[in-house]
């Protein structure tokens, strides 16, 4: 494959299950076995910390930074959205987003 979506994922609030996070490190090892030569991760979340988690994993995996938005939809227009995105946008929730990649190394 070359790019995993990852919208609007579970994000494990407590500490004692962030290895569940599909952005923790043991998710992305797993992607590195499925991917072609460059890995891309696109992720969109409702959830601060487990965007702020995510970012740094990305960091630790050095993965680098493709696109990064705090409000997507206050950056970006003619979004695609998911049933999800809707339901969250419609309750005043910012969506954070980020794209990483790691050129296949």
């Amino acid at each position: 494959i070359e790019k995993v979506y990852l919208n609007f994922s579970d994000p494990w609030p407590k500490e004692r299950h962030a290895k569940r996070r599909l952005t923790s490190p043991v998710f992305l090892s797993k992607y590195d076995k499925v991917f072609k030569n460059c890995k891309y991760i696109q992720m969109k979340t409702d959830n601060r910390k487990l965007f702020e988690y995510s970012i740094l994993e990305f960091i630790n995996n050095k993965l680098e930074f493709e696109e990064l938005s705090l409000n997507l939809h206050e950056d970006k227009e003619d979004i695609i959205t998911t049933e999800y995105e809707d339901k969250f946008i419609s309750k005043g929730n910012v969506i954070y987003f980020v794209e990483v990649k790691n050129n296949g190394k």
